[in-house]
């Protein structure tokens, strides 16, 4: 990622609307735990990371969910966390965002991020909700103003394997740290471990999310290097 693009560490930072961080949401006991307890459970592979389902399978190739294949209420181990989730204003004011019925759990190892992408609006009501364990990662986020996603590049971005050629593009900063581009503005966030990210409003329907698929992330001069994996868990309704 450009030098040149700051990276912010306060969501309200990026000016984006509907985008909050909760640094440290879980403690380190807690992170080990939830770690171990999706580590005893059997991972499903993907080209270049693997993943869990509870609630309803994410199907990747559609972006949604199949509804008729219900694959139970989402596990014991999670109750506290989700109790504490669903009790946070931040969610409560997101309309139709409770009870969350569906988790999608993520590892992804060194280089690995995920391309960018809007998660269907029809498919999941309310705020996208992801807690960041193992690792930190920075999260970029893309405002399109002309062009945009192609349907058949989005059906391939969830395997994370695609991103947009942007050589050869000028560029500019923006105002509060913000790249503009004739295609889309991008501000970044960082998303240390232990972190809750909520998307709503604009930020869940407007913008694009992406991974970096970075060994090495650049954050306002430092150098950060990714852990040997970073696991997130995605609640989604």
């Amino acid at each position: 990622i450009e030098e040149t693009l700051a990276v912010f560490t306060v969501a309200s930072e990026t000016g984006i609307p509907g985008l909050y961080l909760i640094h440290n949401f879980v403690t380190e006991q807690e992170e080990h735990e939830l770690l171990a307890a999706v580590d005893e459970r059997p991972w499903q592979g993907l080209l270049k990371r693997r993943v869990q389902h509870y609630g309803y399978e994410f199907m990747y190739k559609t972006r949604n969910v199949d509804t008729e294949q219900y694959l139970g209420q989402l596990p014991l181990f999670l109750s506290d966390l989700l109790n504490r989730i669903s009790s946070l204003p931040e969610v409560n004011q997101a309309e139709n965002s409770l009870p969350l019925d569906q988790l999608t759990v993520n590892e992804y190892p060194p280089g690995v991020g995920l391309s960018p992408h809007i998660d269907t609006h029809s498919a999941f009501y309310g705020c996208i909700i992801s807690l960041s364990l193992a690792g930190p990662c920075i999260m970029e986020f893309r405002k399109y103003t002309s062009g945009g996603w192609s349907s058949s590049k989005e059906k391939d971005a969830d395997l994370g394997q695609l991103d947009i050629d942007l050589s050869g593009v000028e560029s500019n900063v923006g105002n509060q740290g913000s790249i503009k581009h004739p295609m889309f503005e991008r501000k970044v966030l960082c998303l240390p471990p232990r972190s809750l990210l909520l998307l709503s409003e604009e930020a869940r329907y407007a913008w694009h999310h992406y991974i970096p698929h970075h060994k090495v992330d650049i954050v306002n001069g430092e150098r950060i290097r990714r852990s040997l994996r970073r696991v997130s868990f995605t609640f989604r309704k």
